[in-house]
């Protein structure tokens, strides 16, 4: 039995409606219903053909995305690369920092330093170090 029919039948118990009223009310809901066949066939086309657009949609959308993906991803690396070795210059520099504070002479003398003689800016020195 159907909510609708269940909704009547209780509304007739509780006082709310009178047996002709229930009686009226359930021979309604016997009928063709919200919509006829014909209304609820073109009704489902549309939405079978709205599903079908935004399938279409989305293939494109999802198609540009991995382009412009592509366009962006070596700029992407580049950026994350240049503030890697940025970071790696800054932490450089606070740990020459650090050692000339412990009266420590030793800055940026191993290899692996960023502070190359071309970077000497890197750690906060004008002219250029040797190595």
């Amino acid at each position: 039995m159907s909510n609708e029919k269940i909704r009547v039948l209780d509304m007739l118990d509780a006082g709310k409606i009178t047996a002709d009223e229930a009686a009226r009310l359930l021979e309604a809901l016997k009928g063709p219903g919200f919509m006829n066949k014909e209304t609820r066939e073109n009704v489902e086309d549309k939405l079978r053909h709205f599903g079908q657009e935004c399938g279409r949609l989305a293939r494109e959308a999802g198609a540009k995305l991995q382009v412009m993906y592509k366009e962006v991803e070596p700029k992407v690396k580049k950026a994350s690369q240049a503030a890697l070795e940025k970071a790696a210059c800054v932490l450089e520099d606070l740990a020459c920092a650090i050692n000339k504070s412990l009266d420590k002479e030793e800055c940026c003398g191993e290899e692996e330093c960023c502070c190359k003689p071309e970077q000497a800016e890197c750690c906060g020195n004008e002219e250029p170090r040797a190595n």
